[in-house]
């Protein structure tokens, strides 16, 4: 007798481990992932910067669209759904609120060059000053966001980023200072194999070695 499929439970997933990193927008010809590789070996050196311990949460990514219905004469349901808009973002609630590259990112005031940020303080005095600008500026990143759960892994490449919310700061008397952001995804540019293409996401998926096909991931 012929079954229906069944899921695989070695393919179930939870993230133990989830962190995101920040890099300049639209990263073409290097420093672009493309598999799990470490980060932080690919060139030019320190591309990517880490903004630290997350919330037990992870990341939140949606994918909303935005659709009209068109109704006519002599019925009550629509006739034809238009597609209107669609946009991906992503959730994150970081824990290192003295992290640089966070407190960059809450302040809209710019991650690169690093070099030169105003968060880095000066010699002497190790007090680092900054204003805080408005209008805000147009500040745009590549980002990553990893997952991870024994071996296997999910990463989220973002090529065009920017933070369009921000939760509250709130300066307490607690374990740690939480921020809360929320980044909208644009149209980047991605380069793969083939040539670049445009694109607001790529997703890597690592079944602990296993092609993701019908044969391996159902049973």
């Amino acid at each position: 007798m012929t079954t229906a499929e069944v899921k695989s439970n070695l393919n179930t997933f939870a993230a133990g481990d989830v962190v995101a990193y920040v890099a300049l927008p639209n990263i073409v010809t290097s420093g672009v992932p493309v598999g799990f590789e470490d980060l932080s070996t690919l060139t030019p050196a320190n591309s990517w910067r880490c903004l630290g311990w997350l919330d037990v949460s992870g990341y939140i990514f949606k994918n909303d669209e935005t659709t009209k219905d068109i109704g006519a004469a002599g019925t009550l349901s629509s006739i034809r759904t238009v597609l209107t808009g669609g946009m991906k973002s992503g959730q994150i609630t970081a824990l290192e609120a003295l992290n640089p590259y966070v407190r960059s990112l809450y302040d809209d005031v710019p991650v690169f060059p690093v070099a030169s940020s105003p968060l880095k303080p000066a010699t002497a005095t190790l007090i680092a000053s900054y204003i805080i600008p408005d209008p805000p500026a147009d500040n745009r990143y590549s980002m990553v966001f990893d997952a991870i759960d024994g071996t296997k892994k999910m990463r989220l490449f973002a090529p065009n980023v920017k933070c369009t919310a921000r939760g509250d700061d709130q300066v307490q008397q607690a374990d740690v200072e939480a921020l809360q952001f929320t980044f909208s995804f644009y149209p980047g540019v991605i380069n793969q194999t083939g040539g670049p293409v445009t694109g607001v996401a790529k997703r890597y998926i690592n079944f602990t070695g296993s092609n993701v096909t019908v044969a391996n991931y159902f049973t």
